[in-house]
């Protein structure tokens, strides 16, 4: 179960950055024919967030998060 947490945390993870990326990209180019630029890059920061806190409570060193307990 923990394992499969992290795979999806993950995922959500890369597909958050994509959608930092675009927005980013998109912004410094100064190029407004693309609407909800501001609204793509909040969700991925906020996915990156969520995906981060995820990760690290599965990874803790004390033993309690890790990933190889069932």
């Amino acid at each position: 179960m923990k394992i499969a947490k992290i795979m999806i945390s993950e995922l959500v993870l890369v597909v958050a950055s994509v959608f930092i990326f675009r927005s980013l990209w998109t912004l410094l180019d100064q190029y407004f024919g693309n609407a909800y630029l501001v609204e793509m890059l909040v969700l991925g920061v906020l996915l990156t967030i969520i995906s981060l806190i995820l990760i690290n409570e599965c990874m803790q060193p004390d033993g309690k998060g890790s990933a190889d307990k069932k």
